[in-house]
């Protein structure tokens, strides 16, 4: 679906996609079986982009000198670096985590996901497609769709440098819904996907520390793959009571974004072999914040082991206050 083409592309299973002009307003035309399903304006889905801040006219140099986070000083004050960077993302943080089209409820739904970085692309334009299409396939892998086509749109006018790369999916009707919301208090977080010792090109790494350029964050395609095959088995059966994939902002801005829908916090412990920072604020790929109920909280953890997905145990559910690490760092209102 490249921005100037109108051809329309079968998707397959009865679904077609076309990207057309209408009024000066740039839609994606969905159709399943011929018939005009929805209009989804482009604004919509580049909406789902968490926007980073690097500046359009900042020199363009790429990243060529060893970096470690070993030698970027840890914060004062984690809660102070948290408020300030929620303050940063809180108008870029995604509303959902895809867009789902329905057609009837014996059809697939389409799903349209995105990523798009412009840190990323900005340094090396090849790495940055392929961490964008990797954002795209977890947003994707969130709502148990599978993917069937990749696209691109040009940048927004205002986000000079930062196409918007994505995939289309289609998730079977027999696929529970997913939510990125946490559900009851009380509830388990787990944490899925490897951990690592990175905060690389991450907005806690750009705002708070102001250094830039940086490598990309830690990717492994063939993690994603397998992490995404058995977390589409946890979605079928119904295992997972809210899920949101960890991108912009790192673990502790998936969390607020769970936590706002229904005004629920979280209580957390960190990872110890992990500088802290890194573990709340570092933008690795290939993770994502799950909910479980306690109905469904063994099942899940044994699916995870058995396929040997690493899976932490993170914390739970709290009425509405957030602690990390046994510190507070106050309630999920002080963060909408």
């Amino acid at each position: 679906m490249e921005s100037k083409t109108t051809d329309i592309i079968e998707v397959g299973q009865g679904w077609a996609c076309a990207l057309r002009g209408v009024n000066d307003t740039l839609a994606v035309h969905c159709y399943y079986h011929n018939q005009l399903i929805a209009e989804v304006p482009v604004s919509e889905i580049v909406a789902c982009i968490p926007f980073n801040h690097t500046p359009q006219k900042e020199e363009k140099k790429p990243w060529n000198a060893p970096f470690s986070t070993d030698k970027v000083p840890e914060p004062k004050s984690l809660i102070k670096t948290a408020i300030t960077l929620n303050s940063l993302l809180c108008k870029a943080t995604q509303s959902t985590n895809a867009y789902v089209v329905k057609a009837d409820s014996d059809a697939p739904s389409l799903v349209i996901a995105v990523g798009g970085n412009s840190r990323y692309v900005y340094d090396d334009s090849e790495l940055g497609n392929r961490v964008t299409t990797t954002e795209a396939a977890q947003n994707l892998a969130a709502t148990g769709a599978a993917p069937v086509a990749f696209f691109k749109l040009s940048p927004p006018a205002d986000a000079t440098y930062q196409p918007t790369l994505g995939l289309v999916g289609l998730r079977s009707k027999d696929t529970p819904p997913t939510t990125r919301a946490f559900a009851h208090k009380g509830d388990m977080i787990y944490l899925l996907g490897r951990s690592v010792d990175d905060i690389a090109s991450s907005e806690y790494l750009y705002s708070i520390h102001h250094i830039h350029p940086s490598p990309a964050p830690y990717i492994n395609p063939q993690e994603q793959i397998r992490l995404q095959t058995v977390l589409a088995e946890a979605i079928l059966k119904n295992l997972i009571s809210g899920i949101n994939s960890v991108t912009k902002g790192g673990i502790f801005t998936a969390l607020v974004e769970s936590s706002l829908p229904h005004q629920l916090g979280f209580d957390i412990t960190t990872d110890a072999e992990i500088r802290e920072d890194a573990f709340l604020f570092g933008e690795s790929l290939g993770r994502f914040i799950v909910s479980t109920s306690e109905e469904h909280d063994a099942a899940f953890v044994d699916l995870m082991t058995r396929h040997k997905i690493p899976v932490t145990t993170l914390g739970h559910i709290t009425k509405g206050e957030i602690r990390i690490d046994d510190i507070s760092y106050g309630f999920i209102h002080d963060f909408a």
